[in-house]
């Protein structure tokens, strides 16, 4: 519907009072999945009298809290919010006739909701009730801030974050699969936040094996289950042979976290009493096929599609070794990488490098990254990088 232009003027307090409703978004990062970060304020005469943000998904949105949380008459206030305000009946009434029950003067919005169930209808809403309303106003910043629920809600996929923790030269692990630990405690703890931001942690059984992980975001860094951050968070496991172990963490832990492994269809009548067993611990065996192209591993874009259609996985973080990195970036599937560089060196030749073979043989054919944040992490350097797809 959106043919809406965002070419508005602003000034100087304009942008401090988005800068401030971007700061209050953040704090629901991690708790608002599917739902997006948004952040309001309230300005009357000069002075902001009421803010809010969106907490969790299912909780009051980010303009309904400012309201709530004003003491005084909103009429002929302002409210600067970052994404337009919705117009549908979810878990919540609409935002749009609580707004205009308010008598507000004029609406700043940062920018649009792609959202096909709003995508302009709340801008059209606002101004039919006469009120004025603004838009575009640090929208780039407000789009990178949401760029998980603009994917998935453009392209109908989740959005696709690789992390990886390696040496300087790029090893995830010794030639002995020892990894434990390349990078330090605060970058470990860091990993922990970058989990809640996610719907799923997704590895291979490789990784299983050799690290008997928990995967899933731990309040500290001790390494125990005792440590779990309660939240819906799935775990999504490919293991075309089902090889996982009964007693290993991620079976002991089935009843925190909702566990899905993916195995070769063909295996499927090979294994019914351990599915069984799996299944009575509360995790799912989904049978695919194996992938058309590399005969090896199985299909990721039909596991995508499975965790998208038929759970709601909007995001993917990749905690995986790098044949399965490799698989992912060789389908131009990755959004977004988050690179830990510890200030060691491993050297030698090994089967734990960063990626597998890409059969390029020209500097020409290269994947090349855009580096959007590069920041020390105690003794180690984090990249936040895009490849330029």
């Amino acid at each position: 519907m959106s043919n809406i232009k965002d070419n508005h003027t602003f000034t100087k307090e304009d942008r401090k009072n988005m800068e401030l409703a971007i700061k209050l978004a953040e704090r629901g990062r991690g708790d608002t999945n599917p739902n997006p970060m948004v952040g309001a304020i309230i300005v009357k005469d000069g002075k902001i009298i009421s803010s809010g943000y969106h907490r969790q998904a299912g909780l009051h949105h980010a303009e309904i809290e400012a309201i709530n949380n004003s003491s005084q008459s909103l009429e002929s206030s302002t409210m600067f919010v970052t994404l337009e305000p919705c117009t549908f009946l979810g878990k919540t009434p609409p935002c749009v006739n609580e707004i205009i029950k308010h008598n507000f003067k004029e609406i700043v919005i940062g920018c649009i909701d792609p959202n096909p169930k709003v995508n302009g209808r709340g801008i059209e809403f606002l101004k039919k009730a006469g009120i004025k309303v603004k838009i575009g106003l640090l929208k780039n910043k407000i789009e990178q801030q949401n760029e998980v629920f603009f994917k998935q809600i453009k392209t109908g996929t989740p959005f696709i974050c690789c992390k990886i923790a390696s040496s300087i030269d790029g090893k995830l692990a010794t030639k002995s699969s020892d990894s434990r630990w390349i990078t330090s405690e605060r970058s470990r703890m860091q990993v922990q936040d970058l989990r809640k931001e996610y719907g799923c942690i997704l590895t291979g059984i490789n990784t299983v094996l050799n690290d008997n992980p928990y995967l899933f975001p731990r309040k500290n860094i001790e390494y125990s289950y005792k440590n779990y951050d309660s939240q819906k968070c799935y775990r999504v496991i490919l293991d075309s042979n089902l090889r996982i172990n009964l007693d290993s963490n991620i079976v002991k832990t089935s009843n925190l976290a909702k566990t899905i492994i993916f195995i070769d269809d063909k295996n499927k009548s090979k294994f019914t009493g351990k599915i069984k067993k799996l299944e009575e611990n509360n995790i799912d065996v989904l049978p695919v096929n194996k992938d058309i192209v590399e005969s090896t591993g199985l299909d990721i874009l039909k596991i995508i599609k499975i965790l998208y259609k038929k759970y709601e996985i909007t995001s993917i973080l990749l905690e995986c070794g790098p044949a399965l990195i490799t698989s992912f970036l060789k389908r131009n599937l990755i959004d977004k990488f988050v690179f830990y560089f510890a200030p060691k060196i491993i050297g030698g030749d090994s089967d734990y490098n960063m990626f597998t073979s890409l059969g390029i043989n020209k500097i020409k054919d290269s994947i090349d990254l855009r580096f959007e944040n590069i920041k020390r992490i105690g003794s180690d350097i984090a990249i936040t990088a895009y490849p330029l797809k």
